[in-house]
């Protein structure tokens, strides 16, 4: 897959927002005892204080797993967003954002260990995994946790995204609702200003209508009831502001749209990880029979996949 620099935005303004954590829910519910049972495993078997690169590694959460382990492991993230918000929470750890996993800046035989949780699948295969395998010294281990095309998570995924477009495509509320105060910005004539207020109201109405009474639709919900607010109360709210929360909303959905596709096109079926454990074979690396992890009740959450140089 191909990260555009759109992308690379998108996922640089999750990372602002403090999702630091993956899968939060799952984890409050006590839901994740096979994802940490795995990561457990592969850090028990790692040296004290080996040299650790986590790839893709976002808002740090294998990195933390790491850290809590209390085995002195000197740890390294790279990722194609700008990290700046995550480096503030681990100033222990040397964090690079604005790279490709298909051109690491690290010499040969850099590291003992090799990681990526929801990550490496995102990028081109054949090149990521031979730069993943390129810096692993000769005898080092990695892991590598990944989407799974089948999973739990997967589908929520493809359910919200789908949810979302039914709501927003083809409703125009909240350009509606930027013109309604740059009428007021300008202190255009009053009929005008109501002309346009009815037309935001018609299609908050619209996406009203949408709305399901269902778990998928939540953050649909959220933003169909901040453009309610705005349109049943323009006058409480200032231009300036208005304008400002409407072009955030705007840019939020797509980017929430961005990184959901994506996530969507880089989760993997079984062909897909025997195929992606064949790219880290020809790579160099000695790879174990991909693994599902489960969640309690079985259904699938995601890809295990650890390997050997």
């Amino acid at each position: 897959m191909h990260i555009t620099r759109e992308m690379q935005t998108a996922w640089t303004q999750y990372w602002r927002t403090g999702n630091f954590e993956s899968l939060p829910k799952d984890q409050a519910a006590g839901r994740l005892g096979a994802l940490e049972s795995a990561w457990g495993e592969f850090f028990s078997a790692l040296p004290d204080g080996a040299k650790m690169l986590d790839l893709a590694t976002g808002g740090g959460d294998v990195i933390r797993r790491a850290i809590a382990v209390g085995r002195n492991f000197r740890i390294s993230g790279v990722d194609i967003a700008d990290l700046s918000a995550v480096i503030v929470t681990l100033p222990q750890v040397e964090f690079i954002g604005n790279t490709e996993l298909s051109h690491l800046p690290f010499p040969d035989a850099a590291f003992d260990a090799v990681t990526s949780q929801f990550g490496i699948e995102y990028a081109e295969p054949a090149t990521s995994t031979r730069e993943a395998t390129r810096v692993l010294v000769r005898g080092g281990r990695g892991h590598f946790v990944l989407h799974h095309a089948d999973g739990a998570i997967t589908q929520g995924v493809a359910a919200n995204l789908a949810a979302e477009r039914a709501v927003f495509t083809g409703n125009n509320a909240s350009a509606l609702g930027k013109a309604v105060f740059e009428l007021r910005q300008r202190s255009a004539p009053q009929p005008e200003i109501m002309q346009a207020e009815g037309a935001l109201r018609n299609a908050v109405a619209i996406l009203q209508s949408r709305l399901r009474d269902d778990g998928a639709f939540g953050t649909a919900r959220n933003v169909v009831g901040f453009l309610t607010r705005v349109a049943g109360a323009p006058e409480a709210v200032p231009p300036t502001e208005a304008l400002h929360r409407l072009d955030a909303v705007e840019e939020q959905i797509r980017a929430r749209t961005l990184r959901k596709q994506a996530q969507l096109d880089a989760a993997l079926d079984r062909k897909g990880i025997e195929k992606f454990a064949e790219h880290m074979a020809a790579a160099g690396a000695v790879v174990s029979m991909p693994r599902e992890l489960k969640y309690p009740m079985g259904r699938p959450m995601a890809w295990s996949l650890t390997f050997s140089k």
